[in-house]
């Protein structure tokens, strides 16, 4: 049984991972079923995720949580505001989807499964894995998407958040029969705080499948892409000023150059980015016609600043499009684009500020495309396929049984 609160309809990181691997477990011998929530108020809609998915069963629960609440009350999607950071912060124990778990387990109870897959955030669909498993005496595997105490997105403040989420994070590791992070560094934090749990611990990173990669030509404007969420440690504001600072410097035409961003835009910075008559915002496209059209451009734009533990979901997608790639930012995060630029693959790391930089490489790619020079690049990661990747999960779930 997989368990995921983010399934389809919805899209993003926290539904396409568990889809993806469901889609290749038959072709190892493992049939899924998926408990997830009911349709929640969400900012990403991909209809067609779950189109991959041949005859699974899914069953769907009642939840009383924020996001479910919404959509009863008739919104369909949901975009955070600012003002509502302080209450979720108030309720993060370990997350405001907790009204999720008494549906859920009373739904798991009755299902026939052998062992339990469980994917976090949001991290309370840990406790209900564990709470479930210990029920049913069924092995238990935990997919870390985010490191749990370290969470980046909505960090844990305060003493007792703190005790509780550590308490949790112990028993339900402790407990698991095989635990999976999505990276190394999530890995390694785990092992630093329970050593003695370390021979359990895989790393299987997202992967990419080839197929999705088809394109039907280059644009006729030079078109750098972003894919992905925008928000405050992604931050394009540096990037934008180096083209724009191109234009102004007549090296550049207005005209030519689109810098165009696929995915979700928290609201303040779609207004930044939105000012510059040179962007193209295209929001949450469907999984596959978003990273065709990603695939599609000249160049691919990664942004990405703070510690170890914000990391692009998207890496090796950047590296399967055989897009060139800068980065602006640093952060341990990005080590797959890093160590494949090391290895050869054309990539660029600036510093965020470093906007003369970012400027010249710009200009120097601008310049290769004005002289019909088309830079492309080959994945070192070609094992990191969704088919291998979920190869390697479905033997990590023998082992357990």
């Amino acid at each position: 049984m997989i368990i995921s609160y983010y399934w389809p309809p919805l899209g993003g990181p926290g539904a396409l991972r568990p889809v993806k691997f469901s889609k290749y477990l038959p072709q190892f011998g493992i049939e899924s079923v998926a408990l997830t929530c009911k349709n929640i108020a969400y900012h990403s809609i991909d209809e067609e995720l779950g189109g991959e998915l041949k005859n699974m069963k899914t069953f769907r629960t009642e939840s009383l949580d924020p996001a479910r609440i919404l959509y009863l009350l008739g919104i369909r999607k949901y975009h955070p505001k600012k003002w509502q950071l302080p209450i979720k912060q108030a309720v993060n124990f370990p997350d405001n989807k907790v009204p999720w778990l008494p549906f859920a387990y009373s739904a798991a109870r009755k299902i026939k499964f052998d062992a339990i897959f469980v994917t976090a955030p949001p991290f309370s669909s840990f406790i209900l894995a564990y709470l479930v498993a210990r029920e049913t005496d069924k092995p238990l595997i935990l997919d870390f998407r985010d490191a749990w105490l370290e969470f980046p997105f909505m960090p844990y403040k305060g003493e007792m958040q703190k005790k509780f989420v550590s308490h949790w994070e112990k028993k339900v590791t402790e407990y698991a029969s095989r635990i999976i992070c999505v990276d190394e560094n999530i890995r390694n934090i785990l092992i630093k705080k329970f050593p003695h749990i370390s021979q359990k611990i895989s790393v299987i990173p997202n992967g990419y499948d080839p197929d999705d990669f088809q394109t039907s030509g280059k644009p006729t404007i030079f078109t750098i892409a972003y894919l992905g969420t925008i928000r405050e440690e992604r931050n394009p504001k540096r990037f934008l000023e180096s083209v724009q600072a191109l234009i102004t410097q007549n090296r550049i035409p207005e005209t030519d150059i689109r810098i165009k961003f696929i995915g979700y835009i928290e609201g303040r910075f779609l207004k930044e980015i939105e000012k510059y008559k040179f962007t193209k915002t295209l929001g949450h496209l469907p999984y596959i016609h978003a990273i065709r059209e990603f695939s599609s451009s000249h160049v691919g734009l990664m942004i990405t600043t703070g510690n170890q533990y914000f990391f692009p979901s998207r890496q090796n997608e950047y590296l399967a499009s055989g897009l060139p790639i800068i980065v602006c930012g640093r952060s341990k995060g990005i080590h797959l684009l890093e160590e494949a630029f090391q290895k050869g693959y054309p990539g660029w790391i600036y510093d965020y500020d470093d906007i003369d930089g970012m400027k010249t490489k710009i200009f120097e790619m601008y310049q290769d495309y004005r002289h019909g020079k088309i830079i492309t690049g080959e994945t070192p990661y070609k094992q990191f396929t969704r088919e291998n990747l979920t190869k390697k999960l479905a033997g990590l779930i023998r082992q357990t049984l």
